[in-house]
């Protein structure tokens, strides 16, 4: 299927030959529905996905740790199974990016492409905290327990928190303040509670954002099809 055209293309047409305006509206009409058809970074079924790589992931970290004492940290087995699960996800994540941003470039795509770069940056704040513990001599239970739990979730969540408030996108704004409030449980419950605490949060802040998304497009859809009717 032909990508979304750009308005500046209707416009260069425009000035070689005289569009009709009944048919300049519908070109822009058609680019706006192509647009929200094929420029669609999120979809449902992949933030489902990724809600279960969570569930496992850290149902699989929390059952490795339980029980431990003294706490020592996860088990290696049960790390290496959350990698390959976080790198399934994030192969299907990038395949679909790279889908619908084929072709497409503009503000938005700029706009989704900085956000990304904040996120990912702001996950470095967890790993360096714990280097920092570890260096001055902190427990297991805080360097291997509730940091690496706990503290991705407080840190990467505010970032997405301030994104989605910038947007006024108030889905991603709830399921952001899910995470952050779950990130705060984490690090007060136990080391091996906290990555419990940790997976109920993001799962649910995750399968809740789809679910708002899925239901939000069935209604964007009808009122387009009543302004057209």
């Amino acid at each position: 299927m032909e990508g979304p055209r750009d308005i500046d293309e209707i416009t260069t047409a425009s000035e070689g030959e005289e569009l009709d305006p009944a048919e300049a509206a519908r070109l822009l009409a058609q680019t706006k529905r192509d647009a929200e058809r094929q420029f669609d970074l999120s979809p449902p079924w992949i933030t489902v996905l990724g809600a279960v790589v969570i569930v496992v992931g850290y149902g699989a970290l929390w059952l490795s740790t339980r029980g431990q004492h003294p706490y020592s940290g996860p088990s290696p087995d049960a790390i290496v199974a959350v990698y390959v699960a976080v790198i399934v996800a994030i192969a299907a994540s990038v395949k679909v990016y790279q889908r619908a941003t084929a072709g497409v470039s503009g503000p938005s795509v700029r706009q989704q492409r900085s956000e990304g770069v904040a996120i990912l940056i702001s996950y470095l704040g967890s790993p360096v905290i714990q280097g920092a513990m570890k260096n001055y001599g902190a427990s297991h239970a805080i360097v291997y327990g509730v940091i690496p739990a706990a503290g991705p979730l407080i840190i990467v969540g505010t970032t997405v928190l301030g994104i989605a408030a910038s947007k006024a996108d108030w889905r991603q704004f709830g399921a952001a303040l899910t995470v952050v409030t779950g990130g705060v449980v984490a690090a007060f419950v136990g080391p091996s509670a906290a990555w419990l605490a940790a997976g109920i949060a993001l799962g649910v802040g995750v399968a809740g954002y789809a679910a708002a998304t899925g239901m939000a497009r069935p209604r964007a859809g009808r009122l387009r099809w009543a302004r057209t009717h």
